[in-house]
């Protein structure tokens, strides 16, 4: 039977991998949906990895990539913001796409506070961004992920970071990642493809599965990582499908 979809979006953190480990099975039904002809971009709300790594690291799986079809929050915030200054409270993937954008980082009279995941996030930077913001900068946010999944567990992700500054500053930011659908939004530009023959899959029922249903695309919970089936109560993000696993998901891509 022909695959119902031609294109997947699919998540990494959780998703294709957890810290330096691959989820089990991933790149086996990467490679076979490129040996059929399905499309895999790979959609993540991180952005504190270039995509030259992304695409290092899912080659280190043997999963097959270039740098188009890896798409960021960093590169998207970019190109919203399309000039001018900002702070940044982030880390090196963050700060090299706004550059390469052509965006001056500085830390006084920034036209824009981006924030987003930063490990070495303090009391001074958040004086400084919440400062900024009171004197009239935008504030916006990558994305306003809660945790994340590692080789390790779970740790706290962006919006932890997003919520203090949220909460010094008493704004609202913009917030361009998923649950937000400019990602998706951006990776259908990039390949050319229609919501309707697109497939999400994710395994943050917030964030990937809530982007999805905003996209007006199928989706998969694949529980793989932060999301369980607990998480699926009324008034959640509804995906089209749950997989257990990457044996569950080639089942639902491939149909008998």
């Amino acid at each position: 039977m022909k695959p119902k979809y031609t294109t997947l979006l699919l998540d990494l953190d959780g998703t294709v991998y957890a810290g330096d480990a691959e989820v089990p099975g991933a790149a086996d039904f990467i490679r076979r949906c490129e040996t059929a002809g399905i499309r895999c971009l790979f959609v993540t709300n991180r952005s504190n990895r270039t995509r030259e790594v992304v695409v290092e690291q899912l080659l280190s799986y043997g999963i097959p990539c270039e740098v188009e079809r890896v798409v960021t929050t960093a590169i998207a915030t970019a190109r919203y913001l399309g000039s001018g200054s900002a702070y940044v409270v982030g880390e090196h993937g963050l700060e090299t796409a706004l550059l390469d954008q052509g965006i001056r980082i500085t830390d006084r009279n920034a036209d824009a506070v981006v924030v987003s995941i930063d490990r070495q996030f303090s009391y001074d930077k958040l004086k400084t961004a919440c400062r900024l913001i009171y004197g009239g900068a935008k504030f916006v946010a990558t994305n306003t992920d809660a945790f994340l999944k590692v080789e390790d567990g779970i740790v706290p992700g962006s919006g932890s970071i997003v919520a203090a500054v949220r909460t010094g500053s008493g704004r609202e930011p913009v917030v361009i990642g998923k649950p937000e659908p400019l990602l998706y939004d951006m990776a259908l530009a990039i390949c050319g493809a229609t919501p309707a023959e697109t497939l999400v899959v994710g395994d943050n029922l917030a964030t990937d599965i809530g982007a999805a249903v905003k996209a007006g695309m199928d989706s998969v919970l694949l529980l793989t990582g932060v999301s369980s089936r607990k998480d699926l109560i009324p008034g959640a993000p509804v995906p089209t499908y749950v997989a257990e696993n990457y044996a569950a998901l080639a089942a639902i891509v491939f149909p008998a």
